[in-house]
């Protein structure tokens, strides 16, 4: 056989050879890493190991002014009995506890993802799972059933912490003194037997006021210009 050719079929052999050892075969095993990104919507496994992402967040509640400005707010409030008096300038008084709970941006929640931590009143945690509902409910770590808690809106651009029978999860953040206005005026529906009662600041100070089941999940009281103008306690089946 004549040289030429000879050279010609093992330069075509080479080339061969040297293509099968560069090319990577079909179900070689060899994927791409998948991005660890994952929204809200996912319906995660308790199980899984989640891994932290690389652009893991720390999400805050918004910041709280409620102690801020007492003057002319709604406060959520619990009140003991003994706590409505009338001070040694005969101005009559109550010594409430203030509660808030916590606010976090709607924005923030819509871009949770696994390996995240949320910051609550309690301490820090870190999401593993996480499923969104059809009603809009993101719970968090197998929600508050499984050991979790449970996100809500209430479609005003904030996510609040849910308890059981839709109850925000309030927390005590302060105490005040807080003047009674002579204007006064109270509404009363504790007792669904007896309907809605009206309450006036002598009622405090006479005893007609027997039931001191005052919580921040039923009562709240309105301020003008640093007194109390109104208060208002509902029934809670």
């Amino acid at each position: 056989m004549p040289m030429k050719k000879i050279f010609v079929i093992t330069t075509i052999v080479c080339l061969l050879l040297a293509g099968c050892t560069d090319a990577q075969p079909e179900n070689s095993g060899i994927t791409e890493p998948a991005g660890n990104m994952i929204s809200a919507d996912a319906v995660n496994s308790d199980t899984a190991e989640v891994i932290p992402p690389e652009n893991a967040r720390t999400i805050h509640p918004l910041p709280d002014t409620t102690m801020d400005n007492l003057s002319d707010a709604i406060l959520s409030v619990s009140l003991n009995e003994g706590g409505a008096y009338v001070d040694d300038q005969g101005r009559m008084q109550m010594d409430l506890k203030i509660y808030t709970y916590d606010r976090y941006d709607m924005v923030d929640i819509a871009m949770l993802q696994l390996g995240d931590t949320i910051v609550r009143y309690s301490g820090e945690v870190r999401v593993t799972s996480m499923d969104k509902t059809d009603s809009g409910m993101i719970c968090i770590n197998g929600g508050l059933e499984n050991g979790g808690f449970d996100l809500v809106t209430d479609n005003c651009g904030i996510y609040f912490e849910s308890e059981f029978d839709d109850a925000k999860n309030w927390y005590e953040i302060g105490e005040a003194t807080i003047r009674v206005s002579a204007d006064f005026r109270g509404t009363d529906f504790i007792d669904p037997e007896k309907g809605e009662v009206i309450l006036y600041p002598g009622d405090f100070l006479v005893g007609a006021v027997t039931d001191y089941n005052f919580t921040p999940y039923n009562t709240t009281v309105r301020t003008e210009d640093g007194q109390i103008v109104e208060m208002n306690r509902i029934y809670i089946p």
